[in-house]
């Protein structure tokens, strides 16, 4: 027998590997894993940008530190309070950012839709026509 294989042998672990399940627990929760290492990141470099420690972290948000630690490892699933917690406690933005990271949200982009009539704060432009904006689009016969 080789070296290296009883080397292996002496070393295994008496446990068996997770490291599929592991892997397959990671592409099931791919879509919000992205959110939480980006949200993650950006906590982490506040952190480092204004020197705060995670003890310091924990007392602004009134939790433990033990809490904050398993934040930090990036695979937490966060609720919208303990994100609204670490925005609070850090002076930052995270969603808005998560979403233009991940998914390229526009901020800028009306949040409802516009319509023709809808002027939403702004004086309607009279050269668009309806037809410049809905395919097909046939104007009603006026009625006698």
């Amino acid at each position: 027998m080789s070296r290296a294989i009883e080397f292996l042998e002496a070393h295994q672990s008496p446990t068996p590997s997770r490291w599929r399940e592991d892997a397959q627990w990671r592409r099931d929760n791919e879509y919000w894993l992205k959110y939480a290492r980006y949200i993650t990141l950006q906590v982490m470099r506040a952190m480092e940008e204004q020197s705060v420690t995670q003890v310091e972290l924990a007392r602004r948000m009134g939790c433990t530190q033990q809490y904050v630690s398993n934040l930090l490892k990036g695979s937490s699933n966060m609720t919208l309070e303990t994100i609204a917690r670490l925005e609070n406690a850090l002076n930052i933005d995270l969603i808005e950012s998560a979403l233009t990271y991940v998914n390229g949200y526009d901020p800028t982009a009306p949040s409802r839709p516009q319509y023709l009539n809808d002027s939403a704060g702004k004086e309607p432009n009279p050269d668009i026509k309806t037809s410049d904006y809905v395919d097909g689009y046939r104007p009603r016969k006026k009625r006698d």
